[in-house]
């Protein structure tokens, strides 16, 4: 297990912004470099180590729970998460060392474990109705490393897979202030992990296989899900179902909203799975705004964003806060999200 979590750090750590470009020895770093524009070169180095399979399930892992998920990404050391920086390079590493302690197969790019590199553009700081988030920036052709994380519940159907999914970026810190980013999305990330749990808990093997993946850059334009969705790390036909977790911590608990592009199987799922919970969650204009979710409508694939109906209460500023969530609320978005998934791949 230690030998595991080391690996995993030591990967993580390649990847972080902070190190030269030369002193990237493995594939992860020629996969960032060839998106960069730089031509890959191929090294002989000894082969990265295979990833266990299989490996005995952490139990302090599989116990812990989505509030426990969000304390850690809210905290100071993470800076606000912000796409491209050390805050979310020290997130992601902690994403993945649950992904490994919960035993998900890596399906992440070849040899790289749970990790999808892909490059961001730069952007600047902006404020829109008192609200801060990015516009894009000059010399679009400076790009910085990014990595989305993607691990598999494998189910008796390794063909037809359901895509639990949401961003774990944040705005990181302007003027001195940190955007700590609790509702938005510590809180789609704690729900998933909790309902991964839950699902692990109960010994059972999926029908459809149960892939978990956390998007870096949402907050940027959805760059990370389109950067799956145009480099996938298996085929998108097999996307049977998006269910995208975002903003679901406030508001009245039971009341949530749904983005979708119109009916299909995965909103279906969800609004039974609200009525069975005595909830509210129906299909919501936009109004601008949108989700991770966007990025696999326009393939075609089935998909939903879940939300709370307050979603922009204080988002996008400073306050949004563990203060600002509610546990009832999460827990309530779990359990749909939970029998949702129980409608889709059991």
């Amino acid at each position: 297990m230690q030998t595991r979590r080391a690996f995993i750090k030591t990967l993580l750590g390649l990847g972080a912004v902070m190190l030269p470009w030369s002193f990237l020895p493995n594939r992860l770093g020629e996969s960032i470099k060839t998106k960069l524009g730089r031509p890959a070169v191929e090294l002989l180095l000894p082969p990265a180590p295979e990833p266990e399979l299989n490996q005995v399930i952490d139990l302090e892992s599989l116990h812990r729970t989505a509030m426990d998920d969000i304390y850690v990404l809210t905290a100071p050391e993470m800076q606000g998460r912000r796409a491209g920086s050390i805050g979310e390079t020290k997130a992601s590493e902690y994403l993945a060392s649950q992904l490994s302690m919960l035993g998900l197969r890596p399906m992440g790019d070849p040899n790289t474990g749970f990790l999808q590199a892909f490059t961001i553009p730069p952007v600047v700081e902006t404020r829109i109705n008192g609200r801060l988030t990015f516009k894009p920036g000059q010399n679009t052709r400076l790009r910085s490393p990014c990595v989305n994380l993607l691990g598999g519940l494998m189910g008796e159907s390794t063909e037809e897979i359901i895509l639990l999914t949401a961003h774990y970026d944040h705005l990181g810190v302007y003027e001195g202030r940190i955007y700590p980013g609790a509702n938005d999305n510590a809180s789609g990330v704690g729900c998933i992990l909790d309902v991964l749990r839950r699902i692990l808990r109960e010994e059972k093997v999926p029908r459809r296989t149960i892939v978990v993946a956390f998007w870096s850059a949402e907050e940027m334009g959805f760059v990370g899900s389109q950067a799956f969705v145009h480099t996938s790390t298996f085929p998108l036909h097999q996307i049977q179902a998006v269910l995208n977790v975002d903003t679901v911590g406030n508001g009245m608990i039971g009341n949530f909203a749904l983005w979708a592009d119109g009916e299909n199987i995965a909103v279906q799922a969800i609004q039974e799975a609200a009525l069975e919970c005595g909830a509210s969650a129906l299909l919501t204009p936009p109004a601008g705004h949108n989700s991770d979710s966007i990025s696999f409508a326009l393939a075609h694939i089935p998909a939903v964003t879940l939300m709370a109906k307050d979603w922009l209460y204080k988002n996008h500023t400073p306050e949004d806060t563990i203060a600002l969530l509610k546990p009832e609320q999460i827990s309530l978005a779990s359990e749909m999200v939970y029998r949702a998934v129980h409608r889709l791949a059991f």
